[in-house]
């Protein structure tokens, strides 16, 4: 099966670019001051769906030891061939298929990776992937997309013509994602077509689960990502045993906004 992007990895900073200008930029440069913020060198950081290199790049080059997960090649082909990518130690494979044996500082879970999670079952195995992958007290930096993302749009330049439709399938809460994008390069027109699924996760269901894998929230970012359509959060993995809140009762599985969940105190011990 063709991995989404991977059909056009080589177009897919420009089509970006192209489709949200400055505040795709802005936003590159908010995340990555915020990371500066929350974790001083030296840090290892492992980025969850590092794509071209949008984070990882930048980060490595200011100093931090990046590990870029990724499990598309063709993205990962973009960024080696970028200035400061071929030092970067990446890992070809879906989050939660990721497994490591050093303890990182940080992981980094941003740009709507989470709507790539078809199931409940990916959704708990890549939060667990996370926290095995933090040292005690380590952070995530992860967004938790609105529905508001999850809707049709097109963007015309003077070199693209792109048309994006995003609709709902029989599955809740899952939707097709259709690209076709005609890109003008050295003269020649080239499109670009890919097909997949994506889903929305209801952002209550998210904080429980990660809370029942043992992360705290440290920060709602609502302010500092204001506008981006999606909820970003700086979490915390536990340290040692103390009290966590511990989901025992879960109307719904995260599929829609009315996911109501119970909890209890528990005393954790890692």
């Amino acid at each position: 099966m063709i991995k989404p992007h991977a059909s056009w990895a080589g177009s897919y900073d420009l089509i970006y670019d192209q489709s949200f200008g400055e505040f795709y930029h802005s936003l590159t440069h908010t995340t990555i001051e915020q990371i500066k913020k929350s974790v001083r060198l030296p840090a290892r950081i492992v980025d969850f769906g590092a794509g071209t290199g949008r984070i990882s790049i930048p980060l490595s080059a200011c100093g931090y030891e990046v590990l870029a997960v990724e499990p598309c090649e063709e993205m990962l082909n973009q960024l080696f061939r970028k200035p400061g990518g071929a030092s970067i130690s990446t890992f070809i494979g879906k989050m939660q298929d990721f497994q490591t044996d050093t303890y990182f500082d940080m992981a980094i879970c941003v740009f709507t990776v989470l709507l790539y999670l078809l199931d409940d079952i990916s959704l708990k195995k890549s939060i667990q992937a996370a926290s095995n992958a933090l040292r005690p007290g380590g952070l995530m930096l992860i967004d938790i997309p609105s529905k508001a993302l999850f809707s049709s749009f097109q963007k015309n330049t003077q070199i693209m013509q792109r048309n994006v439709i995003v609709s709902p399938t029989h599955v809740n809460n899952i939707y097709q994602y259709e690209e076709k994008t005609v890109l003008i390069r050295d003269g020649q027109s080239v499109t670009h077509v890919d097909r997949f699924q994506i889903r929305y996760w209801n952002a209550e269901y998210v904080l429980m689960l990660l809370s029942d894998y043992g992360f705290s929230v440290t920060k709602n970012m609502f302010v500092e990502f204001a506008g981006t359509g999606s909820q970003y959060f700086l979490m915390k993995k536990k340290e040692n045993t103390e009290q966590i809140a511990v989901p025992w009762k879960c109307q719904g599985d995260g599929s829609s906004d009315n996911t109501k969940c119970k909890t209890k105190i528990e005393n954790v011990k890692l």
